[in-house]
């Protein structure tokens, strides 16, 4: 049985970096101090030995790295999956026996190089750890900077950043001593999502890792796999952790990070063989706690692979003072939320359509603060959207055909069977009913109506395609 731990953080330093280099509006700063003395050689815990990942530079190498080994900062020229990619490398001052290896993604606006420097992880090569970040080519549909988010039917399509990690992982391997029982992932926003998406397709592999302030909605294989033993650490930078930014023609404003790190918190919390333990920033906004990294990396290396699941140990090192954050072993419950209620209405159907909108997008945590102007434009209103009157006098507005009855027939009979949840997976329910009542419809004035607001949104234009067929 776990004790639980609920330890307020104080280390000497937070440096807070937000997730892209590109300045956003939400952008959150302060300046860096000093990270505290830090043994170079951790402890090992004697039951679980370092044991050396076995690998072949000739089999598990890219070609320019067969007989070249990587050199300890930038390094290009790495092809794998038909690109040509790069990686920062941090080495311990001793490599005669396998270390652990921290693998870390970047986010938004930057690569492995900047992510590195921001995110200080040279803190992790100063505990013994061999550091990598590969820097991401812009390959996620959804969101294109690493491909972690997956729609429904494309979970377990090929990835060419996953055969980049599992070879670069091996290649390492190749050429520095790399301790099997603790390899571990971890990045920020962007790098979050794709530490999610790795975390559990690869838990054989890996004793845990760090998804700092991502995204855990569509970053699950179909069916969900049993995960082995791990320890993760969810963080996030508060109540204020929101993220307004764009990246290869796809744009998002205020997204709310809070709500998928709740998901992701009971995700793993929920495994039956991981420990979760989660860190909350003092609204410090959209930040990589670089301040703890000597205690996130104490922490991992107290979790080797023999000790990584449930059951294992918990430990509170000793912390450096100052951070302004609290980690528990508790799974973070999530912000309050809220009810929408819609109707009466003088047209049949048009309370249900807006109360489908209203469940599924604007009582969603992920999705209600993101598409906040386009659910204004349905007619919501309120602080937090959640005034439904004016959806409903819109509907009748505008759904004036016999096409227009039909249609509300159609989303009458979806809002009837709904389960709508939190996150983007939560917001199905009304994405196949928009997919399904409004295919071919450009003769319905309120389909329309609702995919002209809709599509004002590049980040939901991926997820509502039979609006592109509505509009001209």
């Amino acid at each position: 049985m776990r004790s639980r731990l609920a330890v307020a953080l104080t280390p000497a330093a937070l440096v807070l970096a937000v997730a892209c280099s590109t300045k956003t509006s939400n952008e959150s700063t302060e300046p860096a101090a000093p990270t505290p003395d830090a043994p170079a050689v951790p402890t090992v815990p004697e039951d679980v030995p370092a044991v050396a990942l076995e690998a072949n530079a000739e089999t598990d190498c890219a070609p320019a790295f067969r007989a070249k080994a990587p050199n300890a900062g930038l390094n290009a020229g790495y092809a794998v999956a038909g690109q040509d990619r790069d990686f920062v490398l941090h080495l311990p001052d001793d490599t005669s026996t396998p270390r652990p290896l921290f693998v870390a993604f970047n986010g938004t606006g930057e690569d492995g190089e900047a992510f590195s420097a921001r995110a200080k992880l040279e803190d992790f090569a100063a505990r013994g750890f061999v550091v990598l970040a590969p820097s991401s080519a812009g390959n996620g549909e959804a969101w294109p900077i690493w491909d972690g988010l997956r729609q429904p039917g494309k979970e377990n399509d090929p990835n060419k950043d996953l055969e980049y990690f599992d070879s670069l992982v091996k290649c390492t391997a190749a050429h520095v001593p790399i301790d099997k029982n603790r390899i571990y992932v971890g990045g920020h926003s962007a790098g979050g999502i794709f530490t999610n998406y790795v975390l559990q397709r690869r838990s054989q592999l890996l004793a845990g890792g760090i998804p700092a302030s991502g995204v855990f909605s569509l970053t699950s294989p179909a069916p969900p796999q049993p995960l082995d033993p791990m320890f993760v650490i969810v963080t996030w930078g508060g109540d204020n952790d929101r993220y307004s930014g764009s990246a290869g023609g796809v744009s998002v404003g205020g997204f709310n990070f809070v709500t998928e790190a709740s998901l992701a918190s009971k995700f793993y919390d929920a495994e039956a063989n991981v420990a979760e333990v989660n860190c909350k920033g003092a609204n410090i906004g959209h930040a990589w706690l670089s301040g703890l990294n000597g205690w996130f990396a104490d922490q991992l290396l107290a979790h080797p692979k023999g000790l990584s699941g449930k059951g294992s140990p918990d430990v509170a090192p000793a912390v450096p003072a100052g951070a302004k954050a609290t980690c528990t072993d508790t799974p973070y419950a999530g912000p309050e939320g809220f009810e929408v209620v819609c109707g009466p209405t003088s047209r049949t159907g048009c309370d249900k359509a807006c109360q489908l909108f209203g469940d599924c997008a604007v009582e969603n945590g992920t999705v209600g603060p993101t598409l906040k102007p386009q659910l204004a434009a349905i007619g919501f209103s309120g602080a937090q959207n959640e005034n439904c009157g004016g959806c409903v006098r819109a509907c009748e507005q505008k759904a004036t055909t016999a096409v227009d009855a039909t249609v509300l027939g159609c989303f009458e009979q979806h809002q009837a069977k709904a389960a709508c949840m939190q996150g983007i997976n939560g917001a199905y329910p009304l994405i196949n009913a928009v997919n399904t009542c409004c295919e071919n419809r450009k003769d319905s004035p309120y389909c329309v109506s609702i995919c002209e607001a809709i599509m004002t949104s590049s980040s939901a234009a991926a997820f509502f395609g039979a609006c592109r067929g509505v509009l001209p």
